[in-house]
């Protein structure tokens, strides 16, 4: 069985794993509807769509279960389950194969943590985790996938999403300073990692770069970068580069991408696209 967060045009990974796993599964994460709450507004959404495949074209899909747990000050809650979905809410899509919208508000949340008004705060983080559950009773989450797919180029993460608190932006300014790597699948970077963002404000009010400066791979470390808009109304980011990115002795590529911040707490999430390469990329910045 195998697990993943997102995936690329190249559909011969999942192909392979699958032929070669005794009644493997798969889930992909289609978009990301909504990737933060609205702190004053319990009845605002996290959403993803997302995208079952096993061996069987979806007849092994029993349920999916929602799980999630409040991070508060460094520390971590138990978890709560949320919520479950059977087969059901998950309908053929364009694939033929199981597809489905997986969301929770934040007066459920709230409820099944046992928070109230005064219990959490807005550079609090939740944790929403899926796990998937075949007919047979196995159930795969993260922390049963393989190498392959948390890892690997085709399948860039677990299946695990960070959903902050949206806080109004007066500007992107906030975002300027070094920031901590948690997460790189295209692996330019380990997990630990500086990288400087910087605030440039003729690039527009809701914009910041994320410089190359300290890139070990790259001809142009000190001339590119991404850029990266926010939409100020719910937070999420798209991403461009200034040139495309001299990979030392390999190509060129250029980098798009998209993603979300946490506009209370400043951590940056991305997926990012290498042009002639891979898509959907993890990268994962957190404020120092």
């Amino acid at each position: 069985m195998v697990l993943l967060q997102s995936c690329s045009s190249d559909e011969s990974t999942a192909d392979n794993v699958l032929a070669n796993t005794t009644r493997g599964a798969i889930l992909r994460t289609l978009k990301v509807n909504q990737s933060t709450f609205n702190f004053f507004d319990t009845t605002s959404k996290w959403s993803v769509n997302i995208e079952e495949q096993d061996s069987k074209n979806g007849d092994l899909l029993s349920e999916v279960r929602l799980y999630v747990k409040h991070t508060k000050n460094g520390v971590t809650s138990a978890e709560k389950l949320v919520k479950s979905y059977s087969a059901t809410a998950f309908p053929k899509g364009s694939n033929n194969l199981p597809t489905g919208e997986v969301s929770a508000t934040l007066a459920e949340t709230l409820a099944k943590l046992g928070l109230t008004t005064g219990g959490y705060t807005t550079s609090d983080k939740f944790t929403m985790r899926l796990e998937l559950v075949l007919t047979d009773g196995r159930t795969f989450t993260n922390t049963n996938s393989s190498s392959t797919v948390v890892g690997g180029v085709y399948f860039s993460s677990g299946f695990v999403y960070s959903v902050q608190f949206f806080c109004p932006l007066a500007s992107a300014a906030a975002f300027n300073g070094n920031y901590k790597v948690t997460a790189d699948a295209w692996a330019d970077y380990a997990v630990g990692d500086i990288v400087p963002v910087q605030y440039v404000s003729t690039d527009g009010l809701y914009t910041f770069r994320i410089r190359n400066t300290n890139n070990p791979y790259l001809n142009n470390p000190s001339t590119s970068y991404m850029i990266v808009t926010i939409n100020p109304s719910n937070a999420v980011a798209t991403v461009t580069a200034n040139e495309q990115f001299d990979y030392t002795g390999w190509m060129k590529v250029t980098v798009t991408g998209s993603g979300s911040v946490g506009s209370c707490t400043g951590d940056i999430n991305l997926r990012l696209n290498f042009s002639g390469s891979s898509q959907n990329q993890t990268f994962t910045l957190v404020k120092i």
